[in-house]
């Protein structure tokens, strides 16, 4: 296998999000650029340099039609979802090329460089109620989160046995078993006309609760350049942005412009 520097891997994520975006303006599908992608795109008019993924977001209809027919057409681009995928468990989906492998320090399979495609769910008249329902699902994304982590070099050893202890503790349950019962909570959300949405089944559930927006937030949509190319952002980025992030335009210290992800080797295969 030959190795991938993580410039070249962002080249081919780019290339990733390029396809997908062919294929959601040939199919009527609305995304948007999110998180720090959207975030870079704003900033910085690409990647924030201390980071490297790219995360795009479709409210649920649309993202159930992605999913379902998102087709690349030389056939190295896939899309991975849990209830198609027996051996994918994260409860949002990625798009990978399948000519290569990425390696993280995360419990669950590898696979190759890839995007995060995340859902948007229609959820209640008021934002309190959508809350309480993302509280409501604290304990399976702790559970997952336990299930998702490894112990490595950059804990220390006390975090390390923690880690351990804490995987005993939640051998009862699979990882797929809590991506299950998650989506069957979120599959009793069933009101189009909902005036709040948010992303319930991000696994970090402070960011769940920053991302709660007015529906009407994932109704318009502009493009915005990012790298070489120019892609679909929520029109009304800086209301979503400084709910996420707060005072997004100024960037952090140095000391905390590193990668959040746990990325260890990369490769063509």
């Amino acid at each position: 296998m030959k190795k991938i520097d993580v410039d070249k891997m962002k080249h081919i994520q780019l290339d990733i999000l390029k396809d997908v975006h062919r294929f959601c303006i040939e199919n009527n599908i609305h995304y948007t650029l999110i998180f720090g992608t959207l975030l870079g795109a704003i900033r910085h008019k690409g990647y924030i340099p201390w980071d490297d993924d790219i995360d795009i977001a479709m409210m649920r209809p649309d993202y159930e039609k992605f999913v379902a027919h998102y087709k690349h057409k030389d056939g190295w681009y896939h899309v991975y979802d849990f209830r198609k995928d027996k051996d994918y468990h994260n409860p949002y989906a990625k798009v990978a090329d399948t000519r290569t492998l990425l390696e993280e320090n995360v419990s669950t399979k590898n696979i190759g460089v890839n995007i995060d495609v995340f859902p948007f769910d229609y959820m209640f008249d008021k934002k309190d109620d959508c809350k309480n329902f993302i509280h409501s699902l604290n304990r399976l994304k702790t559970l997952f989160r336990i299930k998702l982590v490894k112990p490595g070099k950059k804990n220390s050893w006390w975090k390390r046995i923690l880690i351990r202890l804490s995987k005993i503790a939640v051998l009862p349950w699979s990882i797929r078993s809590i991506t299950e019962m998650e989506y069957a909570k979120i599959g009793d959300l069933n009101n189009p006309s909902a005036q709040w949405v948010a992303m319930a089944v991000d696994p970090e559930k402070e960011a769940a609760i920053r991302s709660i927006s007015p529906r009407s937030t994932f109704e318009k949509f502009i493009e915005v350049p990012f790298e070489d190319g120019k892609f679909m952002a929520i029109a009304d980025y800086d209301q979503w942005l400084t709910g996420m992030y707060g005072d997004y335009m100024t960037p952090p210290a140095n000391k905390d412009r590193t990668s959040p992800h746990t990325l260890s080797n990369i490769y063509w295969i």
